[in-house]
């Protein structure tokens, strides 16, 4: 994972009601997990729900598809493993030192 990809997957992930979200998502995966039901899950508007669903997609944590006029959201767990391994790689390297 190159630098620009770890950062930006590091970033999205650290906002605390963007993670809270992508838990959310992660562990709901029955078919995905519609915006209206993830609105419910945190108290924030809905346009606020909307960008870090916006943020979470960019940093390819979560994909989107479309059902009727619904949109649903699942986790990409490909990509949350390799963030994972890319940080226990740069941790041990920083360690060693």
């Amino acid at each position: 994972m190159d630098d620009k990809r770890f950062q930006k997957v590091a970033k999205a992930l650290s906002d605390p009601r963007r993670f809270d979200i992508f838990q959310t998502i992660a562990t709901n995966e029955a078919g995905g997990i519609c915006s209206g039901s993830v609105c419910q899950t945190v108290e924030v508007a809905q346009a606020t729900v909307s960008h870090h669903l916006k943020e979470l997609t960019e940093a390819d944590l979560i994909t989107p598809h479309s059902k009727g006029q619904f949109k649903y959201f699942t986790a990409n767990h490909e990509t949350m493993n390799e963030y994972i391994a890319e940080l226990q790689k740069r941790l041990q390297l920083t360690a060693a030192v």
